[in-house]
């Protein structure tokens, strides 16, 4: 089945709800798991609202005094939380089986003692910034699971998918609140009702970026340790967990790799698809992404005057200064020069376990930017592939379904998810 067809059936198929869904047609199982994210409960006291200074927070009513689908939809007059957004404490993931599977892969190797009872290795896919829904990493998640017989778990980032409310992905709420941005801020570009809520969250309270990554990593190292525990149905005791990450995605995978919480990921390998880069060298500015204004503010408080804004937030500064490894290793993605030392230290104990493939015309986080952000303090390079697929693509758009140019985007799509499962199985 063509990737064309593939995806149409399966974003027919599948919802993150159903407990069980069997696919005849694509050969594969899709099953949903209740998880409950810890994370807000280990929190320093106080909230996003509370950091903010009295000037800012003077400022922002003002605004939300006057811009009513703002205050409803995404700030509710700075009363609301993040802590208190159900959504994203407890939510479901998605685990994607071949139903074919005999305990070999495509290739017939063998998956690291497959049983008819679960995997003791699995893959988790972690997907991209503003995302609002799988559809797009469904054939990703079959192509890899039919090529190395793994299970392919999809996980979502905190405050993604479906772990934000639903009207966050309301065109019209969003479109209602993209004017209102502009109308605030009438140099802003690339609004768009697709990045509007999240534009707005991060330019008022950047500090979210911080602490909606170290919750997703707090919530992935419990999955994993449920997952050696054998506390995930269909998955045997002792299984452990390889990552592809994708654009943000590879970013907290790189964390995740270089803190290894709990010891969980010594063995694992970890892609980096379109991914890789230090904040400070990613092109976010995108419809599809974050819009000028949002950019700018996470430049400034995260590059340009990161001490500074330290040492006003309290909340933040204990989280930065804890015993956490997770918070010291995000530090040193963020800046080229700052974390420098230590990332290169931490990525050269990896090397081998790390593998990246960029594609050439990507703009938001280029090859180069990659290539640049991954030099070890080894003398041997972490191997990236650069590929430039003979068809318009993009960062946020890699394989387009479109049906004048399916030959082309299904062989670069083959050819991308065959090194990847090579990679995931050698």
């Amino acid at each position: 089945m063509n990737l064309l067809d593939l995806s149409t059936l399966l974003r027919k198929e599948f919802n993150t709800t159903a407990p069980f869904i069997k696919s005849e047609a694509a050969g594969v199982t899709i099953t949903n798991h209740p998880f409950i994210s810890d994370f807000q409960n280990t929190l320093p006291e106080g909230d996003e609202y509370s950091d903010l200074s009295p000037l800012m927070r003077a400022l922002m009513k003002y605004f939300l005094s006057h811009n009513e689908f703002s205050d409803r939809y995404l700030m509710k007059k700075l009363n609301q939380p993040d802590r208190l957004i159900a959504e994203n404490n407890a939510f479901n993931f998605t685990i994607l089986k071949d139903s074919s599977s005999d305990g070999k892969s495509a290739n017939g190797k063998s998956t690291h003692g497959r049983s008819v009872n679960g995997s003791s290795s699995a893959i988790l896919m972690l997907h991209g910034l503003n995302e609002r829904g799988w559809d797009k990493y469904l054939p990703w998640a079959h192509r890899l699971s039919k090529l190395t017989g793994q299970a392919v778990v999809l996980f979502p980032i905190a405050f993604h998918m479906h772990r934000a409310p639903a009207y966050w992905s309301d065109f019209r709420v969003m479109k209602q609140i993209s004017n209102e941005r502009k109308n605030l801020l009438p140099e802003v570009e690339r609004s768009s009702p697709a990045n509007a809520a999240i534009s707005s969250r991060l330019q008022f309270v950047p500090q979210r970026l911080f602490y909606s990554g170290l919750q997703t990593i707090s919530d992935i190292t419990k999955l994993a340790n449920m997952a050696q525990n054998g506390e995930i149905k269909g998955m045997k005791e002792g299984t452990v967990f390889n990552i592809f990450g994708y654009s943000i995605g590879a970013f907290v995978s790189q964390i995740i790799m270089m803190s290894n919480p709990l010891g969980l990921f010594n063995a694992s390998k970890c892609l980096l698809f379109c991914g890789g880069p230090t904040l400070e060298r990613m092109n976010p500015v995108n419809k599809y992404i974050l819009d000028s204004e949002a950019a700018k503010s996470l430049q400034d408080f995260y590059i340009d005057r990161f001490d500074q804004n330290l040492s006003s937030d309290d909340r933040m500064r204990a989280l930065i200064s804890s015993e956490s490894v997770e918070s010291y290793l995000f530090r040193s993605m963020l800046s080229d020069n700052d974390g420098l030392k230590t990332r290169k230290r931490h990525l050269a104990k990896i090397r081998d376990r790390l593998y990246g493939i960029a594609l050439e015309k990507d703009m938001v986080m280029t090859p180069n930017a990659i290539r640049e952000s991954l030099k070890s303090d080894h003398p041997k390079e972490i191997t990236i592939d650069v590929l430039d697929p003979d068809y318009s693509y993009s960062h946020e758009n890699p394989f387009p379904t479109l049906t004048n140019i399916q030959n082309e985007v299904q062989e670069g799509f083959d050819t991308i998810f065959s090194r990847a499962a090579e990679f995931f199985m050698n």
